[in-house]
């Protein structure tokens, strides 16, 4: 399946990064792409998460800093959000702006879940052929095992003894000459 990702010429794939085996974003990125200011979105995050239970904060929204050069090396907060928060944040922008953004942005948390079950789905894969394989492999080296060891215990003892047997039927005696 393909995912529209291009809305007013902004990729919105660039918007979505892995954390672990989860996607995620933060409120820079929100901000950058709904054109606000960092801090407007960072007020209407703390809005969105107070209006949300305990658990449903904690599991979705990540306070975190980041040193701001322009604020002197102070401590600038933002939020990191899984797909979940990043929908309760931004469902509640408005506009026909607001609209077209939420389509591609979903389309794009899809996007990196199709891409995260891909990479498990070809590991999966992987994995069984090496385990096939293996087990091929092991198969023949024990049937070798077998077919050397009835060789060496059986049937080259028999095989030899059969050859002096027939070598020895066909000496021609001569008369008169010692054996």
């Amino acid at each position: 399946m393909t995912y529209p990702t291009v809305v007013n010429g902004m990729d919105f794939r660039d918007l979505v990064f892995l954390t672990g085996t989860e996607s995620s974003t933060d409120t820079f990125k929100v901000a950058k792409a709904f054109g606000k200011v960092h801090k407007d979105v960072l007020r209407k995050a703390r809005t969105v998460i107070g209006q949300c239970s305990p658990e449903f904060a904690e599991r979705n929204f990540t306070l975190c800093h980041e040193n701001n050069e322009l604020q002197n090396g102070k401590p600038q907060p933002f939020y990191q959000m899984t797909r979940d928060g990043w929908t309760m944040l931004v469902f509640s922008f408005t506009g026909k702006a607001a609209v077209a953004f939420k389509e591609a942005y979903i389309a794009a948390f899809n996007w990196m879940a199709d891409m995260i079950r891909q990479g498990v789905a070809n590991l999966e894969a992987e994995r069984n052929a090496a385990i096939l394989e293996y087990m091929k492999e092991k198969d023949v080296a024990s049937m070798s095992g077998r077919l050397l060891n009835r060789w060496g215990r059986v049937k080259k003892p028999q095989l030899l003894a059969r050859i002096e047997r027939i070598e020895q039927h066909g000496q021609i005696t001569i008369p008169g000459l010692p054996q």
